[in-house]
């Protein structure tokens, strides 16, 4: 089995850390489902606080956006419960420096456990590709990755002229 199928598979499981200001916290991968509700949250939020998207909104748009989704990610290390019980709880528990050291801890988290289309180099995607030739079901089955998903079926629906 390929390193990249490994950590296709891990991905669901595998809980990341971050450690601000001494204190550890565990990092669960988001499924869709968590990215979509993060979207609408914010978009709720933005809409409550009377913002519309524009140029002068980006950043408010963008710091929410990531704090919904950090919210979501954000476990006890132990026991896998989230540590917030909403973004507003954590942007009041932490600072703009701590939540951006999370942020990008969770990022690369991501980038290690559930490789997508715009992460994965173009040989780990070959091997992907011959991955999913070998074993169709059990290599599709652990990728969690829409955009993944999508270009693995181009690919193996119109293969690239060599």
């Amino acid at each position: 089995m390929s390193d990249l199928l490994s950590r296709l598979k891990a991905g669901r499981a595998a809980i990341g850390s971050v450690t601000v200001d001494g204190v550890a916290f565990g990092l669960r991968l988001l499924s869709e489902q968590d990215y979509l509700a993060a979207q609408i949250a914010t978009e709720v939020a933005m809409r409550e606080a009377g913002l519309e998207l524009s140029i002068s909104t980006a950043e408010a748009y963008e710091a929410e956006k990531s704090s919904q989704l950090l919210a979501r990610a954000l476990v006890d290390p132990v026991t896998a419960v989230p540590v917030a019980a909403n973004a507003q709880a954590l942007r009041e528990a932490v600072g703009r420096e701590q939540l951006s050291a999370m942020v990008n801890a969770y990022l690369a988290h991501e980038k290690v456990y559930s490789p997508s289309a715009r992460t994965l180099s173009n040989d780990e995607l070959t091997a992907l590709v011959d991955e999913v030739k070998k074993s169709p079901e059990t290599t599709l089955s652990s990728v969690s990755s829409i955009d993944t998903l999508k270009r693995l079926i181009t690919i193996l629906a119109s293969p690239p002229a060599s």
